[in-house]
């Protein structure tokens, strides 16, 4: 067979791939009219793929989670206590609905385990008692577990918060985030696995799925003690793609996993949040395991990112995970060192007055103050406190403007006025308050002027849709336009459902006229 005919067979075998199977004989068919023996040597190249997919796909099948029933509750059921309002999340790990708690009065998120996990006995008790571990966990970055119960039919399901926002796994959706965005999530993360880890509790599933980006921006991990009790490897059941694309190489071995294996997964999650893409994938089971086995993803990405963010990647998807971070707070430590370095110039810039035309700078702080006021909130919100202080001042004009934009960000009443408290005393101490700058939030010829907590509240307003670049989407609608209303027209285009279009839009409108 000549070099043409290798080539034809190639090309008519790789474009059939992309077509549904029952599809392929047809489409080959007129592809090699008049070649009959093409035609066989590509439909048996497909015979052979198509079995070996169907191979890993029986090793590892997704196992609905209430034995054959993907979702026996509707909006109204009630499960014990718990009104159910709607679905909001489905997959091997189970089926999650919103619901009301009535006895407290608040909304909750109930997890429906998958059949294979509460079949027997045995694998009932491991799951109680490594939810009854993990829900010992207090850390602001970890889904805590109120309970755990059953149905009178015998499903287990966990009781959970209901955050308001998205997985990192739908906001990765839409694009890869910038390099600060995608620090400070990893941060949040890293910090609450090291709170795990130091409880011996190894996550074993991280992966954007399980990152929940909240609407105050906070990050919550989700399903703690569940991969463990589901003994994630390459043949457990309830296993698919999406978790083998983040699974460290020993794991996929069956070999014993240990903290380290969080500490890669946690690099290809950032990985992914970089550049917008999975760092292992292919068709199917069997190519996704060559990739994590062989490929080195970190070192193809050199060019795109900050040397010191390369570093940490590479250090963190090591296939040998002797040669990994030893543990998880070596990774955050690391993280930690280029987020100060990075608010250090920030700082260094603004109080050398090179700014540009479009910052809303509203107060000239003084960096010592702002690190005051971050000592304050590092106990409640963790290492994430340095980004939120600085983004909230940057809209706060005066120290109750600040000190109201954060105490929105505490969870609950005895923490914000504790804060505000002393965060009132600490600005009384203070020696040298920051001389007070005019707020500039637009360009001067379209006469549509904000106050600072307008544009907070626009901001938060779209962070759900849009995230991160809600800010900049502002500011540029606010330039093209002096008009409230063309301002929110603007604003409402950036998302792509109608309903939520005039759900923000008139959000928006009531805040720009209060």
């Amino acid at each position: 067979m000549d070099e043409t005919y290798w080539q034809k067979l190639q090309a008519i075998f790789d474009e059939a791939l992309g077509i549904p199977p029952a599809q392929r004989a047809a489409f080959v068919a007129h592809a090699c009219a008049g070649e009959p023996r093409l035609s066989d040597e590509v439909m048996s190249l497909l015979d052979a793929h198509l079995a070996a997919t169907k191979k890993w796909n029986q090793q590892s099948p997704v196992v609905p989670p209430f034995g054959g029933i993907s979702s026996p509750y509707k909006t109204g059921d009630d499960i014990g206590h718990h009104r159910i309002i709607d679905q909001i999340g489905v997959g091997g790990m189970g089926v999650v609905y919103q619901a009301f708690d009535s006895r407290l009065e608040r909304d909750v998120a109930l997890k429906f385990l998958p059949a294979n996990m509460h079949s027997k006995a045995e694998s009932r008790q491991r799951f109680m008692a490594e939810a009854r571990a993990a829900s010992r966990l207090d850390h602001p970055n970890i889904c805590v577990i109120h309970d755990i119960n059953e149905t009178p039919e015998g499903h287990l399901y966990i009781t959970m918060p209901y955050y308001q926002g998205e997985t990192l796994a739908a906001r990765l959706k839409r694009g890869c985030l910038q390099s600060h965005d995608a620090l400070a999530v990893t941060i949040q993360v890293a910090d609450g696995l090291a709170a795990a880890h130091a409880n011996d509790i190894v996550h074993r599933d991280i992966k954007p799925a399980n990152i929940m980006l909240t609407q105050d921006r906070g990050v919550k991990i989700l399903d703690f003690g569940i991969a463990k009790v589901a003994n994630i490897h390459l043949t457990s059941t309830g296993m698919g793609i999406g978790t083998l694309a983040y699974m460290a190489p020993e794991q996929m071995r069956g070999q014993e996993v240990d903290a380290r294996a969080d500490i890669w997964a946690l690099g290809v999650t950032l990985y992914e949040m970089l550049t917008g893409k999975t760092a292992f994938d292919g068709d199917g089971a069997s190519q996704v395991v060559e990739a994590v086995l062989t490929d080195d993803r970190a070192a193809s990405i050199s060019d795109c990112i900050p040397p010191a963010l390369h570093s940490i990647l590479s250090k963190a998807m090591q296939r040998n995970r002797n040669a990994r971070y030893a543990d998880i707070k070596s990774m955050l430590e690391d993280c930690l060192q280029i987020q100060a370095s990075q608010g250090t110039n920030l700082q260094v810039t603004r109080r050398a007055n090179h700014l540009t035309k479009n910052d809303n700078i509203a107060f000239e702080w003084e960096p010592a103050f702002l690190d005051i006021i971050i000592a304050l909130l590092t106990p409640t919100l963790g290492p994430i406190s340095t980004k939120l202080v600085q983004r909230q001042a940057r809209h706060a004009s005066n120290i109750d403007q600040l000190c109201s934009a954060l105490c929105d960000l505490l969870p609950d009443d005895i923490t914000k006025r504790s804060f505000a408290e002393k965060m009132k005393l600490k600005a009384a101490m203070n020696t040298t308050p920051p001389a007070v700058n005019p707020v500039n939030v637009s360009n001067p010829s379209n006469h549509l002027e904000l106050t600072p907590v307008q544009l907070a509240k626009l901001e938060s307003c779209l962070l759900p849709y849009v995230g991160p670049i809600a800010g900049s989407l502002i500011r540029r609608a606010i330039a093209t336009s002096g008009d409230r209303d063309v301002v929110c027209q603007i604003l409402a285009e950036s998302l792509t459902n109608p309903a939520e279009q005039l759900t923000a839009r008139q959000k928006m409108k009531s805040i720009m006229t209060e």
